[in-house]
């Protein structure tokens, strides 16, 4: 077997493969930003596919994920058929979703959005523009349904939209970069990993955590519940161990959190924790009177 080559080397490979941003670079391979930059600035097609400066607009954000979304379509011609593209983007984590269709009509927007809603959750409100694709009774209906509040802008204003125009091309250009080694395969297989590129590999200097993870990390709809405290009973000496944080369970298995990494057992060997409660100082004078005076009621009775 061939021995890898080093980390730089590494990340030259990979950035061939996916065309992912220098901060993606110095997050995943911890390359300095001087090298990261000089992978990016040697590849020919990152040089071709530079984004041109846009202008932010008024574009409100939400605070957290799932609350303000962007929504419109655009076509990429090398998709054929297929290419009516929706992308919905998250105004707060910069996830993206984007899927393939053979038209713009309400019916594939619809389409489009339950898919997004099952990879990214379901947002408070959702903006695009005034469209007919987005103004219809099928639409509105729609996102009543789902409880997603519907704003709208100007019709193809890039102002109103510039998160949204911003991520087309985005999209557009990992799409273009990634092409010569795609171009045989489907739209949605060429969209994946795009996808894939612009979710779990970009990132930016200020931030060095790629939107997948600021999206459900900051998703208040996803946050963990306290894990419960359980004993559990070791196989071999058969002693009960100090209580450990209860990761998951179902029919008949759990998973604690040890020390040691994640534990795996039979349900037959957890019970719940139950912290012994003190007596207080006041109630044991009180308590042992009671006792006392039944045991008294008992003898002479």
């Amino acid at each position: 077997m061939a021995p890898l080559p080093d980390i730089f080397g590494q990340a030259k490979i990979s950035h061939q493969l996916f065309h992912q941003n220098a901060p993606g670079l110095v997050r995943q391979f911890h390359l300095t930003q001087e090298q990261a930059r000089a992978i990016v600035s040697m590849c020919p097609s990152c040089q071709q596919h530079a984004l041109p400066a846009l202008s932010a607009g008024a574009n409100p954000r939400g605070l957290n994920s799932c609350e303000v979304w962007q929504t419109d379509v655009t076509h990429i011609m090398s998709f054929g058929r297929q290419r009516y593209v929706p992308v919905s983007v998250d105004t707060f984590s910069g996830a993206v979703c984007a899927s393939a269709h053979t038209g713009e009509k309400s019916s594939d927007a619809m389409k489009h959005l339950i898919q997004a809603f099952s990879f990214l959750g379901i947002p408070k409100s959702i903006k695009t523009d005034n469209g007919p694709t987005y103004t219809s009774k099928e639409f509105r209906s729609f996102l009543q349904q789902w409880e997603v509040e519907h704003k709208t802008g100007i019709p193809y204003s890039l102002t109103g939209q510039a998160i949204m125009e911003r991520t087309h091309q985005n999209l557009k250009r990992v799409l273009s970069q990634q092409h010569p080694s795609l171009k045989l395969e489907t739209p949605q297989i060429q969209l994946s990993k795009a996808l894939f590129t612009l979710n779990f590999l970009n990132c930016t200097f200020e931030n060095l955590n790629p939107p997948t993870v600021c999206h459900f990390r900051e998703n208040c709809q996803l946050q963990l519940k306290a894990k419960p405290l359980v004993m559990v009973k070791d196989p071999a000496t058969r002693e009960t161990e100090s209580p450990h944080d209860l990761i998951t369970w179902g029919h008949g298995y759990a998973c604690m959190s040890t020390p040691s990494g994640p534990k795996w057992v039979p349900t037959k060997w957890v019970k719940p924790f139950i912290p012994k409660t003190a007596k207080s100082p006041a109630e044991a004078p009180q308590v042992a009177s009671t006792a006392w005076r039944r045991r008294k009621h008992r003898t002479f009775s």
